[in-house]
């Protein structure tokens, strides 16, 4: 079809967008999202019909060869602008493979997971998530049976989390708690604090209150302090024993921002429920102590409220 309005010397051909849709392949709805997008650019008449030229079905298998590679629009955008640099394609193609190795790592691990719980009498859920995250989570995604990150963290956060949280394997939490899924701000949390000068500190007293927390859930009778006592002990020592500024700074900037916090606390009393009763119930009493003494509660992180 030669373009509308086109002179006798005019035949390049022009195709409607259902005729370049039948020969692409491509849908004609996708073909318009890519003009959305501002992948494409046809000819448009002043009746408002789209015409493509020979340019324009070679930028459409293009776009539809790296969609099938799994490269998303945005990134196919900025490795075949109309303008692009000979080696844009190709270091588009080289982020890409990156990308599709990690992806085929990742799904390496799920599958070796699987197989791992079919070949267990009894595969459940639990034995499932055990595997994850005793061999194949990642530290930047999760947090092992804390729960997994919406964000990844960075690697040097990670590397000092993966660290820091080894204490935690060893806590009776069952496997699949680590699928419990925590927003976008509890990774800037986490990748503040793991740049904070001072952050041992913290992590220090975290561990004692976890071994406390142990100890209250197995002491009996007499022998048992009182868990009210340790909630309140734990809230008032950030008064009497100050964190290093940076550490504050890092909560008091970060945990109040959280808008699901409320949420997050409620399952993390789920979680402790699961290594005991008594566990649960002073995580709440920390919550309870914190708003008395206006601060807000990360689990048993605390912060200022912001004004």
């Amino acid at each position: 079809m030669a373009h509308p309005g086109g002179g006798a010397q005019d035949q390049t051909p022009r195709l409607k967008i259902g005729e370049a849709s039948t020969l692409t392949g491509v849908t004609a709805g996708r073909i318009r999202h890519y003009q959305k997008m501002g992948l494409l650019a046809p000819t448009q008449s002043e009746s408002g019909y789209r015409y493509f030229d020979a340019a324009d079905l070679v930028r459409i298998l293009q776009i539809d060869l790296l969609r099938s590679l799994g490269m998303g629009l945005e990134e196919i955008s900025n490795s075949i602008p109309q303008q692009a640099r000979s080696d844009s394609l190709r270091e588009a193609l080289e982020r890409h493979r990156r990308t599709l190795t990690a992806e085929r790592d990742r799904l390496n691990s799920l599958l070796m997971a699987v197989e791992r719980a079919l070949a267990t009498p009894g595969a459940s859920a639990e034995s499932v998530a055990a595997y994850l995250a005793s061999a194949h989570s990642t530290p930047r995604e999760s947090l092992g049976i804390f729960g997994r990150l919406s964000t990844p963290l960075s690697d040097r956060a990670a590397a000092s989390w993966e660290k820091l949280l080894g204490f935690g394997v060893d806590l009776p939490v069952p496997a699949i708690f680590g699928r419990m899924l925590l927003p976008p701000q509890v990774t800037e949390v986490l990748e503040r604090l793991a740049n904070a000068a001072g952050n041992e500190v913290l992590f220090e007293r975290v561990r004692r209150l976890a071994g406390d927390i142990l100890a209250l859930s197995t002491a009996s009778g007499a022998e048992r302090p009182s868990p009210r006592e340790l909630a309140a002990t734990w809230i008032a020592s950030f008064d009497s024993d100050r964190l290093p500024p940076e550490v504050e700074r890092a909560l008091d900037s970060t945990v109040p921002r959280i808008r699901e916090l409320e949420v997050l606390n409620q399952g993390f009393q789920l979680w402790a429920e699961s290594i005991s009763p008594i566990a649960a119930n002073i995580l709440r009493l920390i919550h309870d102590e914190a708003q008395r003494h206006h601060l807000m509660v990360l689990g048993v992180l605390p912060a200022r409220r912001r004004p």
